[in-house]
This record gives C-alpha cells, sequence and structure tokens, in this order.
C-alpha cells in the first residue's frame, strides 16, 4: 500500500483541510458582522487587508470562495478511501483541482498583501499556511495517481478559476454599495476640496453670509453679552436649559444652538466652545482627553459642544480618498448620537469610554459598550431615528464653514467666540490661550 495514501495521512489531511475552511469562515463571519478579530483592531494589519478592495470579488468576500474551495477539498478526502485499490478518479481529480487552486491563491493573495497593501493579515496568513499544507498533502495523493492528462486538466482548472479571480479584483473597481471610508490627503480635506456653496441651514444652527476668504484668522471677537453667566451649579445633576441658547463663532458667521446637540457641562455656562472630531482619529482623541484638563480646570463656567464629524464617505460628502482606518467613523459618530438622543445625562461616560479605549472602536463592541449603560431595545430605536443621520450631515456643514472660515481644515477643531484651533494642542495651556482669545490658527 503507497504510504502517501495511508489513514493516517488522511486523517492528518482531513483535519487541517477542516481547519483551512474553519479559518476561511472566520474571515467570512468577520467581513458579515464587521466584529474585529481578536488582535485585529482599527488601523492593524487585520485590519487594514480585510477592509481593502482585495478583500472582495464584485462585492462577495473572497472568503466565501476560500471556504467553499477548502469545504470542497475536504470532501472530496473524507470520500476516498485509502484503502480502496480503484484510482477513485472523481474523489482524487478534485482533490488535485482544489489543491492547484489553494496554492495559486495563496500566491495571490500573500502577494497583494506584500507589495500592493504593505500590511499582512494574520488570520489569512495562517489559513494560507494551513490551506497549502493541506494541498501539499493531497497532491501527494494525486501525482502518483492521475493520469497526465487527468492532471493538465486539473491544473488548468484550477488556474482558470484562480484567472477569474485575479482579473475580476485587478480589473475591477472597489463596490460602491459597500460605501468605503474616504480620506483627504494627511487625513484631511485641503481647501480646494472644500464646497463653495453651503447645503440647507439646519433648523438648529445659524450660518451668516459669508465674508471674503483669508487664509489667516483669528477671527474677530464677538461681544461677551450673549448671555449673563448663570450661577454656578453645584448639584450632582445637569440644570435643565430654560429655552434655546444660540452660540455665536466666526463673528457671528456661524451660530449653534447648544440645547440641541451633545455637550459636557450646562448649555447656559459662560464659556462655550465647541469641538470637531473623529473617534477614529488619534489626534482627536488626544485632544479630547487634554479637554479634561481644561473642563476640570473651569468647571461649571466652561460648557464643551461635541460635534462628532466622521472622516467616511458614507455620512461626510467632503471626503474623498480611501481609507480603512476611518472604515467605522460613520458607524461610532451614529451609536455616540443614538446614546446622547437617548440619555444626554449618561452621554459624557459612555462618549469618554469611546475616546479613551480603541478597543471600543467598532460598531458591535461600541453598542456593547452602550448596552451596560442604557437599554439595548432603546438604542437600537434611536439609531433609526431620522434625526441621527441630520446631525452628522450638520456636523458635516458646520466643519465646511469652518474649514473655510478658518482656512484650515484639520482635526479635531477647536471653536470657540475668540477663535479657531486645528489639530492637536501642544499643552493644555494651549487651549487656555484660544479661550482668552490669545492664539488663533
Amino acid at each position: 500500500m503507497n504510504t502517501a495514501s495511508s489513514i493516517p495521512l488522511k486523517v492528518t489531511n482531513v483535519l487541517l483541510s477542516g481547519l483551512a475552511a474553519g479559518l476561511a469562515g472566520l474571515l467570512l463571519y468577520q467581513s458579515h458582522t464587521q466584529v474585529p478579530l481578536p488582535g485585529c483592531g482599527g488601523g492593524s494589519g487585520c485590519d487594514t487587508v480585510l477592509s481593502s478592495r482585495w478583500s472582495l470579488w464584485f462585492g462577495i468576500p473572497v472568503s466565501l470562495m476560500a471556504m467553499m474551495v477548502y469545504t470542497a477539498m475536504l470532501v472530496a478526502i473524507v470520500l476516498r478511501d485509502p484503502r480502496d485499490t480503484y484510482p477513485q478518479r472523481a474523489a482524487t481529480t478534485a482533490m488535485a483541482l482544489t489543491a492547484f487552486a489553494a496554492i495559486a491563491a495563496a500566491l495571490w493573495f500573500i502577494g497583494v498583501q506584500v507589495l500592493v497593501i504593505g500590511a499582512l493579515c494574520k488570520y489569512c496568513m495562517a489559513t494560507h499556511i494551513v490551506g497549502v499544507a493541506a494541498s501539499v498533502l493531497c497532491l501527494m495523493v494525486a501525482l502518483p495517481i492521475l493520469q497526465k492528462k487527468v492532471l493538465a486538466s486539473a491544473t488548468a482548472g484550477a488556474l482558470l478559476l484562480v484567472g477569474v479571480l485575479i482579473a475580476g479584483q485587478v480589473l475591477g473597481e472597489a463596490p460602491q454599495a459597500a460605501a468605503p471610508l474616504i480620506q483627504f490627503a494627511s487625513d484631511q480635506p485641503t481647501e480646494s476640496d472644500l464646497p463653495d456653496k453651503l447645503p440647507p441651514v439646519p433648523n438648529n444652527m445659524v450660518i451668516a453670509p459669508p465674508r471674503p476668504h483669508t487664509k489667516t484668522t483669528p477671527t474677530p471677537t464677538t461681544p461677551k453679552t450673549q448671555t449673563p453667566a448663570p450661577a454656578k451649579n453645584t448639584g450632582d445633576s445637569k440644570p435643565a436649559p430654560t429655552g434655546p441658547r444660540m452660540v455665536k463663532f466666526f463673528g457671528g458667521r456661524l451660530e449653534l444652538d447648544a440645547t440641541q446637540v451633545p455637550i459636557i457641562g450646562s448649555p447656559d455656562a459662560p464659556i462655550v466652545m465647541a469641538i470637531l472630531y473623529d473617534y477614529t482619529c488619534n489626534h482627536c482623541r488626544d485632544t479630547r482627553k487634554m479637554l479634561e484638563q481644561t473642563k476640570i480646570k473651569h468647571g461649571d463656567d466652561l460648557a464643551i459642544l461635541c460635534l462628532p464629524t466622521p472622516l467616511n464617505s458614507r455620512c461626510n460628502r467632503l471626503i474623498k480618498r480611501y481609507s480603512p482606518h476611518n472604515r467605522y467613523s460613520c458607524d461610532l459618530a451614529k451609536v455616540s448620537l443614538a446614546f446622547w438622543k437617548v440619555a444626554p445625562d449618561k452621554w459624557e461616560e459612555f462618549d469618554k469610554l469611546l475616546y479613551s479605549n480603541e478597543e471600543l472602536l467598532t460598531p458591535a463592541r461600541s453598542k456593547i459598550a452602550a448596552g451596560k449603560l442604557i437599554k439595548e431595545k432603546e438604542l437600537a430605536r434611536a439609531l433609526s431615528d431620522p434625526w441621527v443621520d441630520q446631525q452628522i450631515s450638520r456636523d458635516v456643514t458646520t466643519y465646511a464653514t469652518a474649514s473655510r472660515a478658518a482656512g484650515n481644515s484639520a482635526l479635531p477643531m477647536l471653536l470657540t467666540s475668540q477663535g479657531v484651533m486645528n489639530g492637536t494642542p501642544q499643552h493644555p495651556l494651549d487651549i487656555e490661550d484660544l479661550i482668552k482669545g490669545k492664539r488663533s490658527n
């Protein structure tokens, strides 16, 4: 009996092909649910590869194709009896065909990761390694048995299948239905990318007639007679606002109602600052942490309007270049705004969880974290509320307006009545200078 056809070899091959099919199934699950695999959070090699155009074939996850190939290989291995002296051509040919296809596909995708994407997905590599090992065992069985003509046909069929896969990936476009995350150069839009005309004005925002654009600011100081300073709140709960609190920025060109957006502090605070940010933006998260010190210093005298501004083309019309790093930007902004809609008094706690813990920066994990503070049904209901998308649209409009007025579109963006600051402050004192009107981009 040929040792290459022994029972131990078959058992080993069943285990390897089954493991390869299981790993491919795990990748398919990730593609369907967008739940990150362990050790593959936002910005990792896994995330970069799995969110790239090369993970799909005309909208179909390539992991589905891999699982089908390895499952067919497994079935062929199981059906073939090594104790039978008959060639069992159908099962043996299937083993050869799937083995050649798996090896060719592995070479293609490893090359794409190394030469094109510039990142490695450890789960993908594990699938390729196990799959190639199973393929080698399959060929150890098939090569001595099958006629050269049959082997040639199996090889041609495998190469044809992989060729169709490669042609579809090279010639096809990234599927628009998936609305891939897009990003400007250096993570930010340039001045030429900003719209000449602003969209319709939302109810909670007022845009004054534009003034001639200049590259330098500071912005004009707004008179400090907007709203009388209230008495400090010494209780544990935030006082309910008595009515709209319109806060002016850019010399009155932009006004926001502090009672209609997520806020840290009281809408009636004498000092009101706004921040435009993206939860997946490292600089934004650093700035949010720095703002904690500023809020502690000023206490109830300071309120911070929080305006999520995703760097993602699905919900930000300004974004024009693909970047997998911000793939969940829209989802996180929506979860945050939906949470605020349900429980504004708990939103500050949830918001801090998001910008302080990178492990939560996926739709699934952010919802799990939210579910520990509010009811999941209430969050789901709020996520379906049109207000969430409308508010993101308003924040994007604010972003466009502020970028034009400041001549700088970098996030994070801090706005006060005294001026604007783009990018991460070097020190909390820089934020103090902005509040006092001593500096502005």
